[in-house]
């Protein structure tokens, strides 16, 4: 017989009982879906991280870290100077000038989180906790993606470019433009002192005691910044915003009134002398970020900088610990959608047993008619894989509907729905199709495999007795 002989006959064979043979495919179709949509937002989220990091250029760009053996260091845009722990090398100026000469360094931006506790919107009484990131936009060592306005530029010292989680908070994800000229409130610990510009504090009084000096450190310093842009940072981490870091050095220095200290050469007195404080100096920067321009580079690079005693962080790796995750999630995903095709697989086995005791007297008729123990093997296993085939495809079809209502729901609903990257799902893959299809019309053939030898197996002549 011709294979187009036995794809012929098994269709004919199935449409004998049309309810079976709909309930069977049925169940294929429920476990081949749950797996193509299991599969498909693993991927869709894969490459919507990738495009993210392509977008901001981060596949040249090395981030230096204080700890070199700290777990936390998983961000190219890392500011860990907001981290509680000190350990490791600080970062300053003398790191940024020793990184620089680093071979195939094409540029390099320190980075900065400034000293703000929360920020709000003018004129809303709603706060949110912000990550307001300072870097040196003359470097030009990431594509910041901008979605509405402008970037940083050098010159800017109350400037700030917001983040979506801001934009959403306030309702602008879906109308960004319309933040552009508001002013955002900073609010920052005062700790007792004023920033490193305008007014200087209040001279404390002379019977100042502890209760004043607590109600001078609870006392917060408000400034109004202008938004000059919005960042497509969704993918990222949204609630970082983005100022020049020359400015953020200065929000990180307060003048404040202290007692000057005193040892036991020196008696103690009450006099009080204004004091420049400045963070960065004690405590240096966040990170440094490295474009090298060419990522055949990035290595070389990175292994100078730990050689420096420093943390390094590339978008490589991350990528690899994205794809470990992405591998045992894929794993656990795969078992449940195994399991609903293991369901399948025995509604076929069911379904392939009883067209045997149906069709006793057909094989019967047919073996003494010529033909083989081989051909009845066959087909009854083409009827069985073709089940399988048709529950992949009929399960490709409605994923493709149902990606279709989501990102209509998606293009309705999307700034509600948060960050999930759901307008990427729906471009499956052509590996994916067929590797689905493929897995289902095998799960059939294995399935209708042990009906099938047992159809071979009859005997001729019991067959053709059998009532």
């Amino acid at each position: 017989m011709r294979f187009i002989d036995y794809i012929r006959l098994a269709i004919k064979n199935l449409g004998r009982q049309k309810s079976r043979t709909f309930l069977t495919i049925t169940a294929i179709t429920v476990g081949s879906l749950s797996l193509i949509l299991m599969l498909s937002l693993l991927i869709s989220v894969r490459q919507s991280l990738i495009d993210q990091l392509n977008n901001l250029g981060a596949f040249n760009l090395v981030t230096v870290t204080r700890d070199p053996n700290s777990a936390d260091n998983n961000q190219i845009i890392s500011s860990g100077n907001n981290s509680p722990s000190d350990d490791g090398k600080i970062i300053n100026d003398a790191t940024v000038t020793a990184v620089k000469k680093i071979p195939n360094v094409v540029s390099v931006t320190p980075i900065l989180s400034a000293w703000v506790k929360t920020i709000k919107l003018e004129g809303q009484d709603k706060k949110i906790w912000s990550n307001v990131i300072g870097f040196d936009p003359s470097s030009n060592v990431f594509n910041l993606p901008i979605l509405a306005g402008r970037n940083i530029k050098s010159t800017d010292m109350d400037k700030i470019v917001v983040g979506m989680r801001f934009a959403n908070t306030y309702g602008y994800g879906n109308k960004p433009a319309d933040l552009i000229g508001k002013k955002v409130v900073f609010i920052m610990e005062g700790g007792g002192g004023t920033p490193d510009w305008g007014a200087l504090p209040a001279k404390p009084p002379a019977n100042a005691n502890k209760e004043w000096w607590d109600a001078q450190n609870n006392k917060g310093i408000e400034l109004l910044v202008e938004i000059v842009g919005v960042a497509d940072n969704a993918s990222m981490d949204d609630s970082q915003n983005y100022i020049n870091i020359e400015w953020a050095k200065r929000l990180m220095t307060q003048v404040r009134w202290e007692s000057p200290q005193c040892d036991k050469n020196q008696p103690c007195d009450n006099t009080m002398v204004l004091t420049k404080y400045d963070q960065t100096e004690k405590s240096g920067y966040g990170s440094i970020i490295i474009n090298v321009g060419d990522t055949a580079h990035l290595q070389s690079v990175a292994a100078e900088i730990a050689k420096l005693g420093y943390g390094v962080t590339t978008a490589q790796t991350m990528l690899d610990q994205i794809n470990r995750i992405m591998l045992l999630v894929g794993v656990g995903l795969a078992v449940i959608g195994g399991i609903s095709l293991f369901v399948a697989a025995i509604g076929i086995i069911n379904t392939m047993v009883m067209a045997t005791y149906e069709r006793i007297r057909e094989i019967g008729v047919m073996r003494a008619c010529g033909a083989t123990r081989a051909i009845i093997r066959r087909l009854f296993t083409f009827e069985a894989a073709l089940l399988g085939f048709w529950g992949g495809v009929f399960g490709i079809i409605i994923s493709y509907g149902l990606i279709y209502i989501a990102k209509l729901i998606v293009n309705k609903y999307g700034a509600s729905l948060g960050n999930l990257p759901l307008e990427q799902i729906g471009t499956f893959p052509w590996w994916l199709i067929l590797s689905v299809t493929g897995f289902t019309t095998l799960v059939g053939l294995l399935s209708g495999l042990g009906p099938a030898i047992k159809a071979a197996r009859l005997n001729p002549v019991d067959a053709l007795r059998y009532e």
